[in-house]
């Protein structure tokens, strides 16, 4: 089957509350046979994601506006907007916004799958089951450590 043209309208996405920051779902996975997704994350001052490993997945993130501090493995440095870094999966990384004003990340996910995780963890958020348990099961789920 040969990949469909796909279109990411503002006002057709759908926005998952990941507790501190929303990421827009610009392209589920659905959409491209599971080949990527792409994640707009919006992260406001001083929010972020602790340090986390994929087993699965290699990412593709461009810092569209704003600032953030990035851990990458073993070596953390400022990252502001324009740059682009390929974290590939196994190497622990996370970051946070450390300005005063909001920062938008672009996050390509390859392969697709991990979008389901951002969807679920926001999930658990809604419905107030965010537990430590119901977190480390998910994660568990997608290979996040």
């Amino acid at each position: 089957m040969s990949q469909q043209p796909i279109l990411s309208a503002p006002d057709q996405t759908e926005l998952l509350d990941l507790g501190g920051h929303t990421a827009i779902h610009r392209i589920k996975s659905e959409d491209t046979n599971s080949v990527f997704s792409v994640l707009e994350m919006i992260v406001q001052p001083g929010e972020g994601a602790d340090v986390h490993t994929h087993s699965n997945e290699d990412e593709l993130v461009h810092v569209l506006e704003g600032e953030v501090e990035v851990t990458l493995g073993d070596q953390t440095m400022t990252a502001p907007a324009g740059v682009v870094a390929l974290l590939p999966r196994g190497i622990p990384h996370g970051y946070r916004n450390k300005g005063a004003t909001v920062c938008r990340i672009m996050d390509v996910i390859l392969p697709g799958g991990a979008d389901r995780f951002f969807a679920g963890l926001s999930e658990l958020i809604a419905s107030n089951n965010a537990s430590p348990e119901n977190l480390q099961k998910l994660m568990r789920e997608f290979g996040v450590r």
